[in-house]
């Protein structure tokens, strides 16, 4: 699992919310028109079956209350009863995360016809009959909730009985009761299993690889002591920890497309560094494999086996780096940038003129090490106190401290976050581990 940075813009004060979920960050804010649709493959009549519209704005708004996000991109996702073509409901605001892998939809998510989630999806299950649940969980917080099985269909392109989580009502995966949160999920943080929380109606984990948590979850001795999936007794009794097999997790849609299923393209238009108010872009499905989606890319990035690239940034190697949508901002650690002072901004930059920054990107080579393609890279980062205030939601000019990292890899500094002020102005490739291309096979990151 990732990092997924979410930063929900109140009217006062300003909150910000550092979160993790399957793979990937996130945080987002809309702006009114300013972009483009950014995909060759979309026409003046609408977009083709490969391609989804991603807009950045400021998000859903439960109890008609917006919940304000920044830099957050959302797309759009049909979710139906397994085998069915009139059980479905279409759901925005669903946040679109490099970071992560798997889709989820909050239980208390409306559809785009104001209606609640009411599908009552089949729950998955384990050898025992007992329904299989995941703590997702965040920097900040976690979301609970049982792992049910959908079919997805995203702007023409369809996977059928994906497993996908349900945060929150648990009695949205069919069932009537649910045992309450186990200490080893409730103990990591705050709890966000309603939209208000969570920012989002969903988030579409399509990160570089299938499952959210892989073998590591599946096999071996310390499986059932992941603190990510549990077994819940229809009894009531306690949830226990568990292995699960890779088929019964979350899992990325775009893996199950039965084409174009080899990896995404994330195409923004670029913004003013004053922000914009929306942007609109595109969510480009399969690199190679129409006449839309070739891989043009001067950059490719082979990453490692967790997903991660090295950035070489501030004298420091940073072998933990990685291009994440769900994260709001530029994720690093620099001491030389001021902080903002407001307690309301604890944690981002604000230099008092924008300053600019480079940083190098390395890939993995043959071998495995960090010493493969290079690619150096400058960006910018300017008073976010000026910038959050001017009613905008989406800038290419934000950054916040990384913190202390120690618990992700055993160093207090060890990895940088390219959120999603990085992608703006580029289209970026995410292709799937395994998955080939004209540039070879994934896990791989281009631009």
């Amino acid at each position: 699992m990732r990092t997924r940075t979410l930063f929900l813009l109140g009217l006062v004060p300003l909150m910000l919310a550092i979160a993790s979920c399957g793979g990937g960050g996130g945080a987002g804010v809309t702006t009114g028109g300013s972009g483009s649709t950014g995909s060759s493959g979309s026409s003046g009549s609408g977009q083709t079956n490969n391609v989804a519209t991603i807009v950045v704005d400021a998000g859903p708004s439960p109890n008609g209350t917006s919940v304000n996000s920044v830099d957050i991109p959302y797309t759009t996702v049909t979710i139906c009863y397994p085998g069915s073509t009139t059980q479905c409901q279409t759901f925005n605001h669903i946040e679109v995360d490099t970071g992560s892998y798997g889709f989820r939809i909050l239980a208390d998510a409306t559809d785009a016809n104001g209606n609640p989630l009411s599908l009552n999806l089949p729950a998955e299950t384990d050898p025992n009959g007992n329904t299989i649940a995941e703590c997702t969980a965040f920097v900040d917080g976690y979301s609970w909730g049982p792992i049910a099985t959908a079919d997805i269909d995203i702007s023409g392109e369809s996977a059928a009985s994906v497993p996908i989580q349900v945060i929150g009502d648990p009695t949205q995966s069919g069932e009537s009761s649910f045992p309450p949160i186990p200490s080893g999920c409730s103990a990591t943080g705050t709890n966000e299993d309603t939209v208000a929380t969570f920012g989002a109606n969903g988030i579409l984990g399509i990160g570089p690889f299938t499952h959210d948590c892989g073998t590591s979850c599946s096999t071996g001795s310390n499986a059932a002591n992941s603190g990510v999936y549990f077994s819940c007794p229809s009894n009531g009794a306690s949830c226990v920890g568990a292995a699960v097999d890779t088929s019964e997790q979350a899992t990325n849609p775009v893996a199950d497309f039965q084409t174009d299923n080899n990896g995404v393209i994330i195409e923004l238009p670029a913004i003013s560094s004053g922000g914009a108010p929306t942007v609109t872009g595109s969510l480009v499905f399969g690199i190679d494999t129409e006449g839309n989606n070739a891989l043009t890319a001067q950059t490719v990035l082979t990453a490692n086996a967790s997903g991660d690239v090295t950035t070489d940034f501030d004298g420091y190697s940073l072998p933990y780096s990685l291009f994440d949508t769900g994260s709001n901002a530029y994720y690093f650690n620099d001491t030389s940038i001021p902080p903002c002072t407001s307690s309301s901004l604890s944690g981002w930059f604000c230099p008092s003129s924008t300053v600019t920054l480079s940083a190098t990107n390395y890939g993995v080579n043959s071998s495995g090490a960090m010493t493969g393609t290079s690619s150096p890279v400058t960006f910018y980062v300017g008073d976010a106190s000026t910038l959050f205030n001017n009613g905008d939601t989406a800038y290419n000019d934000i950054g916040a401290n990384a913190g202390d990292q120690t618990a992700i890899c055993g160093s207090s500094d060890c990895s940088f976050d390219f959120g999603l002020p990085f992608f703006f102005g580029r289209n970026v490739y995410v292709a799937i581990s395994g998955a080939d291309t004209s540039a070879g096979y994934g896990p791989f990151y281009a631009y």
